[in-house]
């Protein structure tokens, strides 16, 4: 199981701000990566009152960061 959370601009020296998260029961990172990405153009065609996230970031159940990215990083 994983979490993924979108985040908005990242700011250097501080914590991401968080703008959605979900937890996702795909067990292969590789897959959670693919799929988080597939949500995150989702994301951008769908929101229109809320801040557009610039990436996301994908944490462990134990709450660790095992994978980032960001459309600043593309």
């Amino acid at each position: 199981m994983f979490h993924i959370e979108f985040v908005g601009m990242l700011r250097e020296g501080s914590p991401p701000e968080v703008l959605d998260r979900m937890t996702t029961d795909i067990a292969d990172l590789p897959h959670v990566v693919t799929h988080a990405k597939s949500l995150y153009a989702n994301v951008i065609i769908q929101r229109v009152h809320k801040p557009l996230p610039r990436g996301f970031r994908i944490l462990d159940i134990q709450g660790t960061e095992v994978a980032r990215w960001s459309v600043d990083d593309s």
